[in-house]
């Protein structure tokens, strides 16, 4: 029997699976899903995906990026790959554009790195400060993060996860 939940669309960038209607990915935002097709939902099995899940949770080393999720608003979501900065402005290259108390977030305030199989988040800016599961951090120093972690930027906190 088929279904309307059935037929999807799948995110030229990220892979994530979009409801068929959606225009622009929900998981990383920047995929236009307007000239997608329209296809019948991949099934991988059970096991398969439980691994993939795992892998990606327990080995932050496969994940290509991570997924900063506004914790007032799930729906907001930004991709972060190795090397990239976060911040308020265009300057950084991923700007937080929507973000709650974004007057609070400086224009580059913090870079993501990784090293073997941890992910890393430093402050840049000179005022404001980063806080990692509710250890406040205002020098230049790397803190690891780990699927699950609090990330406040600021005012702003977001859910750390990662993605391949």
């Amino acid at each position: 029997m088929m279904t309307e939940i059935t037929f999807v669309k799948y995110c030229p960038l990220c892979g994530a699976e979009n409801p068929r209607q959606q225009a622009f990915c929900l998981l990383c935002l920047d995929g236009d899903l307007s000239a997608v097709p329209i296809e019948s939902r991949r099934q991988a099995p059970p096991a398969a995906a439980d691994e993939k899940r795992g892998a990606t949770q327990s080995n932050p080393a496969s994940a290509a990026y991570c997924i900063l999720t506004s914790v007032d608003d799930s729906m907001l979501r930004f991709i972060v790959r190795e090397g990239q900065t976060v911040g308020r402005t265009e300057r950084a290259d991923v700007p937080l554009a929507g973000a709650p108390k974004l007057e609070w977030i400086s224009g580059l305030h913090a870079k993501f790195t990784r090293r073997g199989q941890q992910w890393y988040v430093r402050h840049l800016g000179q005022t404001n400060y980063i806080m990692v599961d509710g250890e406040k951090y205002e020098g230049r120093e790397e803190v690891a993060l780990h699927d699950g972690s609090i990330l406040m930027l600021s005012l702003t906190a977001f859910r750390v996860s990662f993605g391949v």
